[in-house]
């Protein structure tokens, strides 16, 4: 019963907590423009929440250190109502970047909690983390369009909204279970960390989940655009590729750990494949096809960083390394994009994402290639 109630308040709060991100993420670029803002400046508040969820990261094994998990989720999820409350009824400069940069620190906090609750739950940890990201993406999918609805209405009436949604979602994060902090033990540094080959491994994978995600949010819709897809299409083949990255965790939890090195080299190999061919000017089918086959993969990759890096350090470790994680696949969420603007200076989208794509999978490829070549030699 208590481990019901635990995965129900968990799941709960995570839905509530994801409605809430989706209106935030349709109307917080219209307030900005709506304030008389440039499109630049819109781009670089949004960027500045990325950095935060980033740099939040980074100090989040520390934190848990000091503090439970579970008491990180329940102020994730209050800064979360904070970070929409700001700009309702009060729209200067300084509450716009308020409310991003209190964001991106929320994100970080919510989903790094989460994942270290399912780890240190005692549930299988491919199921609990496939779980709680079909939730998350169900939400993600009604989210915007409720914000584009009371946006379409009033700006303040969607964050107003979102704000509610963000404050109900507090009440379950109450009924975690209180596990301690982590104890104080040596090799939590994220060198220390990284002489483990499963979390080498895990990271890897991750920074393969983040050039996914960072071209599916930036020049997947600019590429499908430039051959004259219609706005709404658009929106449909990122659903589409959303739903296949769900799908996609659900398999990881068929798969033996004696098998994970193989399966993501295999599947980093088709989102190699897959991802490299959005950027050339090939048919809305084509790359609708070629972003669901990619999206079971990642769906299937990232449930398998988690399992990877959690299982290769001892207990009280894994906080530090599941964040290690979230750092690397946050980092290439942002950074990707950065990289293939830098490109585009020289050559065009397609060779552009090619390359991107290529440098930042290569590696995962290899190592968890050879890493499965290590297994079978052991028996």
């Amino acid at each position: 019963m208590r481990v019901e109630r635990d995965s129900g308040a968990q799941y709960i709060a995570a839905f509530l907590f994801s409605i809430s991100l989706g209106i935030a993420a349709v109307a917080y670029p219209l307030l900005v423009l709506d304030q008389g803002h440039s499109l630049t400046v819109a781009g670089l508040l949004i960027a500045l929440s990325a950095t935060a969820q980033v740099l939040t990261r980074w100090h989040l094994g520390t934190v848990m250190r000091l503090v439970s998990n579970a008491t990180l989720v329940v102020g994730a999820a209050a800064l979360l109502a904070l970070s929409n409350l700001v700009v309702v009824g009060n729209v200067s400069f300084a509450s716009l970047t308020a409310s991003s940069v209190i964001q991106g620190v929320a994100r970080a906090c919510f989903w790094t909690g989460n994942q270290v609750h399912i780890v240190r739950s005692g549930r299988p940890t491919s199921t609990g983390i496939a779980t709680l990201n079909l939730v998350a993406t169900l939400a993600m999918l009604i989210g915007p369009v409720v914000g584009g609805i009371l946006a379409g209405r009033s700006l303040s009436q969607a964050f107003a909204a979102a704000t509610i949604v963000a404050a109900i979602g507090v009440a379950p994060t109450f009924l975690l279970e209180r596990l301690p902090p982590f104890a104080s033990v040596g090799g939590h540094g994220y060198v220390d960390l990284l002489q483990h080959p499963g979390v080498r491994l895990g990271v890897w994978v991750s920074i393969t989940v983040g050039l996914w995600r960072g071209i599916l949010g930036s020049y997947v819709p600019i590429g499908l655009y430039a051959i004259g897809t219609t706005e709404t299409t658009i929106g449909i083949v990122i659903a589409i590729a959303n739903a296949a990255v769900s799908a996609g965790g659900f398999l990881a939890g068929r798969i033996p750990a004696p098998k994970v090195a193989i399966n993501a080299a295999c599947w980093s190999t088709v989102i190699g494949v897959t991802t490299a061919m959005v950027g050339f000017e090939l048919q809305a089918s084509v790359i609708t096809v070629a972003l669901a086959v990619g999206g079971i993969g990642v769906g299937l990759l990232q449930v398998l960083a988690i399992t990877a890096v959690s299982d290769a350090v001892h207990p009280e470790l894994r906080g530090d390394a599941v964040t290690l994680a979230g750092v690397a696949r946050g980092t290439t969420l942002s950074a990707a994009p950065l990289g293939v603007a830098g490109l585009l200076l020289i050559m065009g989208l397609g060779p552009a994402v090619l390359v991107a794509t290529v440098a930042l999978v290569a590696p995962t490829i290899f190592l968890s290639g050879r890493q499965s070549r290590a297994k079978r030699a052991e028996g």
